[in-house]
């Protein structure tokens, strides 16, 4: 399914697991990465609550938007992405064309607990408040997007990074 010289974009809400994916099946597959967030934090030297909140919602999402299509233009690489990739229709006919994006897909209970054990990283979103309800929220808002953007959809529920690295090998057909 993957022509050698497409991208593979990881998608998926926060907390589904795309920033630990990425460097393993990056490392597995001999094929660079890029966090795309991980870039914006370095080239703003900011964190992203602090760019998030100094910008509007909008132009965030716009910022993340240039810096990701402008960067597409090179090399193949393994794209972790910002969760709001999918709301910009460039960004999902990229996804959808460019490359091989796959869901990692996490039940709400799932990813709160991610979350949860992750306190080093600020989510916007959440404005330090993990909530499950906001998180099923975001979920609906989006999941119709996510799924449509994906080629293959990756359930990581349960399953170690390891695992789900060795699956979307697999479901790349390598």
């Amino acid at each position: 399914m993957n022509n050698s010289k497409n991208h593979i974009f990881i998608i998926g809400m926060m907390g589904s697991g795309k920033s630990s994916i990425a460097p393993l099946l990056s490392s597995k597959m001999n094929i660079p990465y890029i966090d795309t967030d991980k870039d914006l934090v370095e080239i703003m030297d900011a964190e992203i609550k602090e760019i998030f909140t100094s910008l509007t919602k909008e132009k965030f999402y716009h910022l993340e938007s240039t810096y990701f299509l402008e960067h597409i233009k090179g090399k193949q690489h393994i794209y972790a992405t910002g969760g709001g990739i999918i709301l910009n229709d460039a960004n999902q006919k990229v996804l959808k064309t460019q490359g091989t994006t796959i869901l990692l897909e996490a039940s709400n209970d799932s990813l709160y607990n991610r979350l949860m054990l992750d306190k080093t990283t600020n989510r916007p979103l959440l404005n330090n408040n993990i909530d499950k309800e906001v998180l099923n929220k975001i979920w609906i808002e989006r999941k119709n997007t996510y799924r449509n953007c994906a080629h293959i959809i990756i359930n990581t529920d349960k399953k170690n990074i390891d695992l789900i690295t060795n699956e979307i090998i697999q479901s790349l057909e390598l």
